[in-house]
């Protein structure tokens, strides 16, 4: 009897053993999944779902081998991860879509020996380069510097060096231009109303930079021309923030091969220069660069649905661009990663529709995807659209926003506002603020550009690679964050936020599904 009785209770402190340790793992148990995987096509399966720790550390990976250019060692390690990635997914038929370019490049920041001023007898901090201007000779170019004055322009700057400063915002009243392109706009729906500044009006650095690096970087095609058509020597574009948010600053848009070798300062190294300019002193600029042919591709691959190989198959195209300076300009690869590790999970006979990767490379190519356009792939298999009936666009994910107090870069302690676009139809527009709100989306700005918003206002531009869906005339979703911090190469892991990029990638797989289930006929 006693030994019953011990055997009894041995067997009901195992019991009790395994139950306890089972609820302290710290793996997470899978729900088990019903017989259908169709409910989880619009509702997120977490288990389905890359974790944030394992997107931090792709992350990771990718930031350590630094900006990733077109063609670049950086960016060849990048792809190929991703390849690797993709195929471990599930992701079949992958094709490179190459060609070659003539790449530019010079020394990275904070790697400056091969870009260096001297002004008037003093050494001058510069925060970067701008981008396919050229090269020098290894002594520099030493010339006058003059000051180049839109309003009061001087009579020539051949054979000078031109110094440019960018110009103030506009005082109100703003015109539609200047609030269609560097304000807020009106929405469709608004996550986190009261953090964001009123529709419409100029928005101070010291709440966040992204509208005005914005409207400073937009206006170096004008300067770049000029330096061009008036046969400049070399260029300063001067312009007005902090040296810590200037370093590492990218030439964009991104021009052709101009060949005016130009400088790029914050404004307290600038203010001495420009002195120097207006008073015709002379200068050395030196910049170090070379020229090299080099090959890229565009990749192609397929998730398979349920008809993928018949011609009754229906396509989404997922799309982004690979190439850029920061830890999250490019980062929309990673986006559609996590997508399609998600669908990966649900058997192909449950995938109403093929996935459809088409990664870009031309963004930050010289001229961008104009100056490229008879490479690309629709381009050259303009058949391979004819499958395609919608669209899902991803860029700059994950971003932290920023502000600038004085002379001081900081983070607000809020992630970056971001934009969710969509087409002008009743359902799409309804499913994608469904999917912010399922989600938790913060700061995020629902629109659709091609009506006015809830205020009767108009609803801004559709940036990026996802306005393909406007071009090509189908439903589609996109989104990016607005970037303040992210067009230099300064912008690294610790400018990542992986809950953030989680809640995104969620919201898109939503969106994803959404779209794999509707009927385009």
């Amino acid at each position: 009897m006693k030994n019953i009785l011990r055997g009894l209770i041995l067997l009901a402190a195992l019991f009790f053993l395994i139950r306890f340790s089972t609820a302290c793992s710290p793996k997470k148990v899978s729900m088990e999944p019903p017989q259908s995987y169709q409910s989880y096509l619009t509702s997120i399966h977490p288990d389905f779902m890359v974790e944030p720790n394992k997107a931090y550390q792709w992350h990771r990976y990718k930031d350590k081998g630094g900006p990733t250019h077109s063609g670049d060692a950086s960016w060849q390690r990048f792809m190929t991860f991703l390849e690797k990635e993709f195929k471990r997914y599930g992701v079949v038929d992958i094709t490179k879509n190459k060609w070659t370019y003539d790449r530019w490049y010079t020394s990275e920041w904070p790697e400056d020996k091969n870009w260096t001023l001297i002004s008037d007898g003093t050494q001058v901090k510069v925060a970067h380069y701008s981008a396919y201007s050229g090269s020098t000779g290894p002594d520099g170019i030493a010339a006058e510097l003059i000051y180049y004055n839109p309003a009061s322009p001087p009579a020539s700057i051949k054979g000078k060096i031109a110094v440019f400063t960018t110009a103030p915002h506009p005082n109100p009243p703003l015109d539609k231009g200047y609030q269609t392109w560097f304000t807020i706009n009106d929405y469709e729906y608004l996550s986190d109303p009261e953090t964001f500044p009123p529709m419409h009006t100029k928005v101070p650095v010291n709440e966040i930079v992204s509208f005005d690096i914005w409207w400073q970087l937009r206006q170096t095609i004008r300067m770049i021309d000029t330096l061009k058509k008036g046969q400049a020597a070399g260029g300063i574009i001067i312009f007005d923030g902090s040296y810590d948010r200037i370093a590492g600053l990218y030439t964009f848009p991104v021009p052709v091969l101009y060949n005016a070798p130009t400088l790029l300062l914050d404004r307290v190294a600038g203010k001495k220069v420009l002195e120097d300019a207006k008073n015709g002193r002379k200068a050395t600029l030196k910049l170090l660069a070379k020229i090299e042919k080099t090959e890229t591709y565009q990749l192609i691959g397929y998730l398979p649905g349920k008809n993928y190989g018949k011609p009754s198959d229906e396509k989404i195209v997922l799309t982004t661009h690979t190439d850029g300076p920061g830890i999250s300009q490019d980062n929309g690869a990673f986006g559609i990663l996590g997508i399609m590790a998600y669908f990966s999970h649900i058997p192909q006979a449950e995938r109403p529709k093929t996935l459809m990767i088409f990664l870009d490379n031309r963004h930050y190519m010289p001229g961008m995807e104009k100056g490229f356009e008879q490479e690309d792939w629709f381009t050259k298999y303009p058949e391979s659209k004819k499958s395609v009936v919608a669209l899902i666009g991803t860029e700059h994910l994950g971003q932290i926003e920023y502000k600038e107090e004085g002379n001081a870069f900081l983070p607000t302690g809020k992630v970056e506002p971001s934009f969710l676009w969509t087409r002008n139809n009743p359902l799409l527009i309804k499913m994608a603020i469904k999917a912010v709100k399922d989600n938790k989306w913060p700061r995020v700005m629902v629109q659709c550009v091609e009506k006015p918003g809830i205020h009767g206002g108009p609803q801004g531009v559709w940036y990026g690679m996802g306005k393909i869906a406007l071009d090509w005339n189908i439903p589609g979703f996109a989104t990016m964050g607005s970037q303040g911090a992210y067009w230099a190469t300064t912008a690294r892991i610790n400018k990542f936020d992986k809950r953030l990029f989680y809640t995104q990638v969620a919201t898109m797989v939503q969106l994803t599904g959404e779209l794999m289930q509707a009927d385009f006929r």
